[in-house]
């Protein structure tokens, strides 16, 4: 008799059990790590759809566990002033006034007032992460309001792409724009692009989250990523391929509004996948 059939068989079970062995192997438990994780590879496949912000991205969560109408921090109720300065030069002879407040649909706006300046010169009002010096060039920025020589700022602008909460934002600042005029000359002094003007923010926000707590679990498929200090950061997360962000904050011990919290600028693929290379905060002292 043929005992070769019996022997495939016999073979097969014994690789099932060692392949669903090695999966709950792989994925690990949640005690707190002694030092950094070290990356592991993975198949994973990597998705091919252009990248969103989850500043804009409502419904990416993609675990039954998780809540998709809690994706961001609650909102902050309308027409709370958030943050309040004057930008003036170091000459005194520009300066404006600059409030941020909330709007009713979670998004936020720039109110501007008490303009004035004896440059006639084309003008750009952003926000940045960092608080540069007076002649600075250009730095990311965050809900510009631009208006052109010898007029007036709007009155009201809104404060795009800052997320669920704005207050990450160091500082406001004020810069001359280069221009194209009419005949179709190119306006542009020396000091055209460059800061004219900068004040540091004072946020109003309370934290939503003042009990979250950050614990590094261990690396697990989804979630392979190196941890280590960087940037003045106690806990930074090196995203790796094939990274989701619902993987990522159950790695980590914090809800995906959490993670989120932490990482304004976080973006996604495919309003799930981490973007390969990126760098997460996970101090939430580091925002």
């Amino acid at each position: 008799m043929d005992r070769r059939p019996y022997l495939v068989a016999l073979v097969g079970s014994a690789a099932l059990v060692v392949a669903l062995s090695g999966c709950s192997l792989l994925r690990g438990g949640d005690e707190p790590l002694p030092g950094p994780s070290r990356a592991a590879s993975t198949s994973s496949p990597a998705p091919t759809d252009s990248s969103s912000s989850d500043a804009d991205a409502d419904s990416d969560a993609t675990d039954p566990d998780i809540e998709t109408a809690a994706l961001n921090p609650p909102p902050i109720a309308a027409d709370t002033l958030l943050a309040e300065t004057d930008v003036t030069s170091p000459t005194g002879r520009t300066s404006i006034h600059v409030r941020v407040l909330a709007d009713d649909d979670g998004t936020f706006r720039t109110e501007l007032s008490g303009w004035r300046s004896t440059e006639a010169q084309a003008m750009t009002l952003e926000f940045r992460r960092s608080v540069p010096k007076p002649s600075d060039g250009y730095g990311t920025p965050y809900g510009q309001v631009q208006w052109a020589a010898g007029q007036t700022p709007p009155a009201s602008s809104g404060l795009d792409g800052v997320g669920a909460r704005p207050d990450f934002l160091k500082s406001v600042v004020l810069i001359p724009t280069v221009t194209t005029d009419g005949d179709g000359s190119v306006d542009s002094p020396s000091w055209a692009g460059h800061v004219l003007a900068v004040a540091p923010l004072t946020w109003h926000v309370p934290t939503p989250y003042p009990d979250m707590r950050v614990t590094l679990g261990e690396a697990r498929p989804g979630a392979y990523g190196i941890v280590s200090a960087q940037s003045g950061r106690t806990a930074d997360y090196l995203v790796a391929h094939g990274d989701d962000q619902v993987t990522v904050a159950k790695r980590f011990g914090v809800s995906i509004p959490e993670l989120r919290w932490m990482n304004p600028d976080m973006r996604t693929l495919n309003g799930e996948w981490l973007i390969e290379g990126a760098h997460l905060n996970l101090d939430p002292q580091g925002r």
